[in-house]
């Protein structure tokens, strides 16, 4: 039967048995530091995958683990290493996709003080991608939620990566793997934010109108469904779409109104004002020219 050892896989990302396909012992003498060194090939029994594994058993280093129980310090180093960073950012500045990834690979490499102070990089390189003000990390921070970049939540999450980062640089502190790990949640997150949501979830969401174009071409495809002469408010061609407008229906109407009277929109023409119930507020009206619109005139 042959020896299984738990060890991390790389491929499987976790704690697996592994097959030992082959193994070298290297004893000390005991006289001299009580200690053994394997070196070991081991084979993940899910995937298949084979690794690298020494394990160091160091008898000298006694560990009292209950009544009458003891063991002895066991260090074990893999390779490949386990991998540090998942995300795919090859639509990201390059600036900003090299310091990530650099950043990942100390992590991985166990270089912890160097991946504090990368993952403030990170922070910088997005600063200066994206054109954000101010001297000082602390400003730049904060201009990223004034900017509506991030949320006041994400900022005061990006100020302790910054302190990580400050003590890792000035103070030479190595920060420990469970603080690293989540320095790298966060700026994973802040990274997908920025660079990823838009790209990956286009087309798939719907998402608030904010700029006229888009308001106008909308209104075009929607007026095919309605009649020369029908005469409704902006929410009645949109219906159930209406929502997408939040808040900026008066903006839009203002422009609109603009836009037919130098005869750039020629789909509508304003029409009346209704008084809404118990209220001084008058919601405009639009009536349906039949005409096409300027930019399908031949």
């Amino acid at each position: 039967m042959s020896k299984t050892v738990k060890n991390h896989c790389a491929t499987c990302s976790g704690q697996t048995n592994h097959e030992v396909v082959g193994i070298h012992t290297e004893t000390n003498d005991p006289e001299d530091y009580h200690c053994t060194t394997e070196h070991a090939v081991v084979k993940c029994c899910g995937c298949g995958s084979v690794s690298f594994r020494k394990a160091f058993h160091d008898y000298e280093t006694v560990i009292q683990i209950g009544n009458d129980e003891w063991d002895y310090d066991l260090t074990v180093d893999i390779y490949p290493k386990k991998a540090r960073g998942k995300l795919d950012l090859q639509h990201a500045p390059e600036i900003v996709k090299s310091i990530y990834d650099e950043t990942c690979n100390a992590f991985s490499d166990g270089s912890y003080t160097l991946a504090g102070i990368g993952f403030r990089a990170t922070i910088e390189a997005i600063c200066n991608d994206q054109e954000i003000a101010g001297k000082e990390l602390h400003t730049r921070i904060n201009n990223l939620a004034a900017k509506g970049l991030i949320s006041k939540k994400d900022s005061t999450r990006l100020h302790s990566i910054r302190f990580l980062g400050n003590d890792a640089a000035h103070d030479i502190k190595k920060p420990s793997v469970q603080t690293l790990e989540a320095a790298l949640t966060i700026i994973e997150h802040l990274l997908t934010t920025i660079y990823l949501i838009d790209k990956q979830t286009k087309g798939r969401l719907q998402e608030v109108i904010g700029e006229y174009s888009v308001f106008e071409g909308m209104l075009e495809k929607k007026l095919a469904a309605f009649a020369a002469g029908d005469e409704y408010p902006i929410q009645t061609f949109f219906g159930t779409d209406a929502r997408l407008l939040t808040g900026s229906t008066k903006l839009f109407e203002r422009q609109l109104i603009q836009e037919i009277g130098k005869a750039k929109f020629s789909r509508l023409r304003v029409g009346k004002k209704v008084k809404l119930q118990n209220s001084k507020e008058e919601l405009q009206h639009f009536i349906v020219t039949g005409q096409p619109s300027v930019a399908a005139a031949p």
